[in-house]
């Protein structure tokens, strides 16, 4: 009987990506998938035998394994090497564990991460350790269950915060709140933090120069500027961009960031911003687009 294999039914999981519009179809493996309903939103995890176990929230990918480690890297190893002190990590979002991963590697005392959706992460505990890899279970971590508007009225001060929440989109009244209470929380050291800005579209770029013009503005008159940067994510199918809000004396160094995996450092190039976003006149000349 070793001739016999376990067949394993295969299903398709259609996406419609309204960023790019397009729709993708992947092929998934129905017995060593989860699809669940929170009271905040559909969750879905799928086998695929391309990009290993894909998450999507509300039908759009979040992560897969195959590739989150190119992200996750991107968003937090250039945020920790800038910081003064990193008594206290905020992230905002990271639902399945993998921004919190990343953070623990490093001497750190406390790291809070807040997520609106509680019934998200219990899951991911659970069915979602490719992303965590223990992070969850290590005592330096606090989760709090609340909406990161409302956490911020408590007025908590932080090192360092790290914004893993959907990129802001057209909401920006409502983000521009967000990143003034998360610039008072950090800039009490000189503090910095990190945000994930969306999908770099050349020929949309409406939404980043709107998001773009906002942080500008949230750094006149201050002793702080941004650095912009993407990184190529495969799974995304595009460049991700993240911008970093840090004191004017600071730098990214992303090709420097020793955490960050020789592989994936032995890919990194740093280009003038206006190289490869000419058309967005809100980047300032001094500003580096680095680029994985």
């Amino acid at each position: 009987m070793d001739f016999l294999q376990r067949v394993r039914s295969v299903q398709e999981f259609r996406e419609v990506d309204k960023d790019q519009g397009v729709e993708r179809i992947y092929s998934y493996y129905k017995s060593e998938s989860t699809h669940i309903h929170t009271e905040k939103q559909e969750v879905d995890l799928i086998q695929s035998p391309t990009w290993g176990t894909m998450l999507f929230l509300d039908g759009t990918l979040q992560s897969t394994t195959k590739d989150e480690i190119i992200y996750h890297n991107a968003l937090v190893h250039p945020l920790m090497s800038m910081l003064n002190q990193m008594k206290h990590i905020l992230i905002l979002g990271g639902g399945e564990g993998a921004t919190a991963r990343e953070v623990l590697r490093w001497p750190i005392e406390k790291v809070t991460m807040v997520d609106y959706d509680m019934a998200l992460v219990e899951h991911m505990k659970v069915h979602g350790s490719k992303w965590s890899h223990g992070a969850f279970k290590d005592p330096r971590l606090e989760i709090l269950y609340n909406d990161a508007w409302v956490h911020f009225q408590s007025n908590v001060k932080y090192d360092g915060v790290i914004i893993d929440l959907v990129d802001p989109g057209s909401n920006l009244q409502k983000w521009n709140k967000l990143l003034l209470m998360v610039m008072a929380s950090v800039n009490h050291i000189g503090g910095s933090f990190i945000m994930n800005a969306g999908l770099y579209l050349p020929w949309k770029t409406s939404e980043l120069r709107q998001i773009y013009s906002m942080v500008r503005s949230l750094c006149n008159g201050t002793d702080y500027t941004y650095t912009i940067y993407t990184t190529y994510i495969p799974s995304f199918n595009g460049e991700w961009t993240f911008i970093a809000v840090h004191p004017i004396e600071k730098r990214v160094h992303l090709e420097d960031t020793s955490v960050i995996p020789a592989w994936i450092r032995r890919m990194m190039k740093h280009l003038d911003s206006d190289m490869l976003m000419s058309d967005v006149d809100t980047v300032p000349t001094t500003s580096k687009l680095y680029v994985l």
